[in-house]
């Protein structure tokens, strides 16, 4: 039973009109308009107060109030609480001495302060029978109060009745109070551990409704034939490698294999850390696609990364009809008509292979590096192109578990931990962003052992307090002119291609840049970097530009520069593994820092928490699947699952 929201005791045409503009139009949406927060009253004893903890306290006034007007005004009295006198001052409470005398006995909450044994009140109350904890619903027009009495009108009337939503089978596997049980406790809690309990039951029907929503919505594999490979070719390449693959390496590929024997596309997220070797993963499942006979398209969002993959590819396997094709390309013609007729089977690029004017003959793997950096249509419209739309996206900026089950659940996930062994180390240092002469002197230093040096700035031009480049360009110009070079995203890709490459010939080159480098950039003689302000950018763009030096033979150093004493950056110095890192900033900043990643539209939760509760999404994730692919045969399931989508 609901019952519209005028029909309850209490509820006028004012009332009604501001609970209707709150989207409260019937007496189940007020059950439902839980507490924004809780006010605690819980008397505490004497013994028992903190310094500069809010308390509550009952006493005996037991002094005249003294009022002292400066820039507001302030109030004093005595308080009486188990023959101990404490100091009580409020402000701008000009009622304060019609209401209470001496003698009166009052409640008091605020904040403790030991050493003057006194207490500046929030709240002074002559109620001594105020609940312990009052709902606060920071309804705009209506007192807390009078909503109370609002609610407490419709369960005393039976006004509203309030069903399970999750089916009852998971209500007792996981614990869960009915839902009507729920939202009396969120409205009349008589504890802290009441209102826990309500928002521990709503934060798994949180869980399962979105991981249901998740799962109705995914978009069903495409149907193919397996992949005939031909596995002895693919191993006959992997032993003419120059290096052993890590064991990370080799469970990665043999997932990729598994997904060419199946009868549906292939669709997979390779995440790895810097350096970890996902590329050469890719190249691998490369072999297998080009061994059955189908051209594969290797995407990079940038110029100087494509360029960079292309090169690696041709160096390993140069006996691979391989290309690059860029909107610069000089034959670029060429390049598009050796595409449509076959004869290129390994084609990489940027965003252009995704351009109808790019035509394949038998285009099977997709590869996407960064994929986040292409718009979806991008990548859709590549993907569309082949003929078996199997895609392999590679990215170095790890997905935190939580996140990857809720979000990332019709991406098959391969994690590569494990870093080559040839891989060298790279120590992380804080320096003050005004030490510039010590700046100087470590470039110097550098280029006497000669090795490159990076700079990376957080603008082009100058602009509030911050670094940018071309000011950096001005400060090192007259020191190291013949060895300066700028990169940044207003040059024209030709420009920066060619800049780029003459640093990279420049033995004692320093390459002064926003963060155009971030990704996948294999600088093999840069082993110095540094940071300015690095407090202004996220944890994944400092480990993945942290990942550009120390490719080499030789270790690197990295130098946050910055004047703010950040937990953030402590927290990279000491820590290199960029798994913890995304965990570390999904906890610090919250899962919105990964929103250019998730395709949901995500709004947020509010009472799931992304952070803590993975072993709650991960043992309801089964569950929730079998509710899915059944939901026809729940149809009040099916009802409430429809309203959540719309």
């Amino acid at each position: 039973m609901i019952k519209s929201i005028e029909l309850v005791k209490g509820v006028g045409p004012k009332i009604k009109s501001i609970l209707n503009q709150e989207g409260i139009y019937s007496t189940y949406d007020l059950i439902l308009y839980v507490p924004k927060n809780y006010e605690n009253f819980s008397v505490q004893s004497i013994h028992d107060l903190q310094h500069d903890k809010v308390v509550t306290i009952k006493g005996i006034v037991s002094s005249n109030i003294e009022n002292i007007k400066k820039k507001v005004l302030m109030s004093k009295f005595k308080l009486n609480v188990e023959k101990n006198e404490i100091t009580v001052i409020t402000f701008n409470r000009r009622y304060l001495q019609k209401s209470i005398s001496i003698g009166k006995e009052i409640l008091v909450k605020g904040k403790y302060n030991v050493f003057k044994n006194e207490i500046v009140a929030s709240n002074i109350t002559t109620i001594i029978d105020t609940p312990e904890i009052k709902p606060i619903y920071g309804i705009l027009g209506i007192p807390d109060s009078k909503i109370h009495a609002i609610i407490e009108e419709i369960y005393k009337e039976k006004l509203v009745d309030i069903y399970n939503l999750v089916p009852d089978e998971l209500i007792h596997k996981y614990h869960m109070l009915d839902r009507s049980k729920v939202y009396q406790l969120l409205h009349f809690p008589k504890s802290n551990h009441d209102i826990f309990l309500a928002r521990e039951t709503l934060k798994k029907e949180e869980a399962f409704f979105h991981l249901l929503k998740y799962n109705i919505e995914r978009i069903p594999r495409y149907k193919r034939d397996p992949i005939p490979y031909d596995i002895n070719l693919v191993k006959s390449y992997i032993e003419k490698l120059p290096f052993e693959l890590t064991h990370d390496q080799k469970h990665a590929t043999n997932d990729i294999f598994k997904d060419f024997k199946f009868n549906q596309q292939m669709y997979r997220l390779i995440q790895g850390d810097v350096g970890s070797g996902k590329t050469m993963v890719s190249f691998i499942a490369a072999l297998g696609a080009l061994s059955a006979g189908y051209q594969v398209a290797f995407m990079a969002p940038t110029e100087i990364l494509i360029q960079q993959h292309y090169e690696s590819f041709k160096e390993i396997f140069n006996d691979i009809n391989t290309a690059c094709l860029t909107s610069n390309s000089k034959n670029k013609e060429d390049i598009i008509e050796n595409v449509k007729n076959g004869s290129i089977k390994m084609i990489f690029g940027t965003h252009i292979l995704s351009n109808p004017v790019v035509e394949y003959k038998k285009l099977g793997l997709v590869i996407i590096d960064e994929q986040h950096k292409f718009g979806v249509e991008q990548r859709e419209n590549l993907i569309k192109k082949s003929l078996t739309k199997d895609t392999i996206y590679l990215t170095a900026t790890p997905i935190p578990r939580s996140l990857a089950l809720t979000f990332f659940n019709e991406l098959d996930i391969s994690s590569i931990k494990e870093k080559p062994s040839e891989r060298k180390s790279v120590l992380t240092k804080i320096i003050h962003r005004n030490d510039f002469d010590l700046i100087m002197n470590l470039i110097k230093e550098n280029q006497a052992l000669l090795n490159q040096t990076l700079i990376v700035a957080p603008q082009i031009e100058k602009s509030e307090n911050l670094y940018s480049v071309l000011e950096l360009y001005e400060k090192f110009k007259d020191e190291f002119n013949d060895h300066l070079y700028v990169v940044h995203g207003k040059l024209h890709d030709d420009e920066i291609q060619r800049t780029f490459n003459d640093f990279i010939k420049d033995e004692k080159g320093i390459l002064i840049s926003t963060t155009i480098i971030e990704v996948g950039m294999n600088l093999k003689d840069a082993t110095l970097l540094f940071i300015m302000d690095a407090h202004q950018f996220g944890l994944s763009t400092l480990h993945q530009l942290r990942g550009r030096i120390g490719r080499g033979s030789k270790s690197g150093i990295c130098y946050l520069v910055s004047d703010k004493d950040s937990e953030r950056l402590q927290y990279l110095k000491d820590n290199y593994d960029g798994f913890k890192l995304s965990e570390y900033d999904l906890k610090l900043r919250g899962p919105g820092i990964f929103s250019n990643m998730i395709q949901t539209g995500f709004q947020g939760f509010k009472y799931l928490d992304l952070t803590n509760d993975f072993n709650l999404l991960k043992s309801m994730h089964e569950d929730v699947l079998y509710y899915a692919q059944n939901i026809e045969k729940f149809p009040r399931l099916k009802k409430e699952i429809t309203y959540k989508m719309v």
